[in-house]
């Protein structure tokens, strides 16, 4: 039997979760818990624009329905969330790893720069 699409969307949020915290840059004294501070750290050391954090937050808001809805949601709504997320941990995989033109550092050996 196949995940729920309520399930898939809880794991999609969980690796957008892992993807924002390994985009952190490595100096940072204590990592963020809260995605709300962790979005902050990101966007203050230039890893996000507000783009990226609004469609973050919208992605949040659609997780924290689907997590408490008695309801499953449909498969569009699910395939569109899964997607975005996966549009989402390439950005970020581009910004740690300093993709030409997008103006932020390249990561070293400890990942990304400060």
């Amino acid at each position: 039997m196949s995940p729920s699409r309520a399930h898939r969307i809880l794991n999609a949020w969980i690796e957008i979760e892992t993807a924002l915290r390994q985009a952190l840059p490595a100096c940072s004294v204590r990592p963020p818990q809260q995605p709300t501070e962790l979005l902050s750290a990101l966007r203050i050391n230039g890893r996000i624009g507000p783009d990226e954090e609004a469609k973050i937050l919208a992605l949040r808001e659609i997780r924290n329905h689907v997590a408490h809805a008695p309801d499953e949601p449909t498969e569009t709504e699910t395939n569109r969330f899964l997607s975005e997320v996966q549009e989402l941990k390439l950005f970020l995989e581009r910004s740690q790893n300093g993709a030409p033109g997008d103006g932020i550092e390249s990561s070293g050996p400890n990942g990304p720069a400060c």
